[in-house]
């Protein structure tokens, strides 16, 4: 197998995830997967759009991994879910991201620039951990969260599953659910 990628969502949101899979140095991106924007087009440095979204099963072949660069949780999941069907769920982490060395990222996540997730946390599957996000020492994120730009998110927190993030916000060790 070798590691080619497909993203999935060719919107504000994976330009930025497709900076990341760039920085990362791991993929080889095969190109974009969208619903709206016509096959084709070209999103950023020549990659295009590759197939609609509604054709994945036609890219046999054409990739081994994909991401799903999608900011809706709940869409984010949902097609996350028909993907894996015939992809690998890639995790992608710039490289400028602050990893403690025990934290357990779960597959189809993205942890974007600058980035600081503590010891002993646990992000759950298909989240995004926006570019800035500080996330401190044992917390548990759960899975199909987005943590929008520069949130701060307090020790031994909890934030449950789908849980979206005001930009900035501030958590302070307490379960915050949907």
């Amino acid at each position: 197998m070798s590691n080619r990628i497909l993203i999935i969502g060719a919107g504000g949101h994976g330009k930025v995830v497709f900076d990341a899979i760039i920085a990362q140095g791991i993929y080889e991106i095969s190109g974009f997967v969208d619903s709206t924007i016509p096959v084709g087009t070209i999103i950023v440095n020549s990659v295009k759009v590759i197939a609609h979204q509604d054709e994945l099963s036609s890219l046999d072949g054409k990739s081994d991994f994909c991401v799903v660069a999608i900011g809706n949780n709940k869409v984010r999941c949902k097609v996350a879910e028909l993907a894996k069907l015939k992809f690998k769920a890639a995790t992608v982490i710039h490289p400028s991201a602050v990893i403690g060395s025990d934290v357990l990222i779960k597959e189809g996540t993205v942890v974007l620039a600058n980035a600081v997730v503590n010891a002993s946390c646990t992000i759950g599957e298909n989240a995004i951990v926006n570019a800035g996000v500080v996330v401190d020492h044992d917390c548990t994120i759960g899975d199909n969260v987005h943590l929008s730009i520069g949130t701060m998110i307090g020790s031994n927190s909890k934030i449950a599953n789908f849980k979206t993030t005001a930009i900035g916000e501030k958590i302070n060790s307490f379960s915050l659910m949907e």
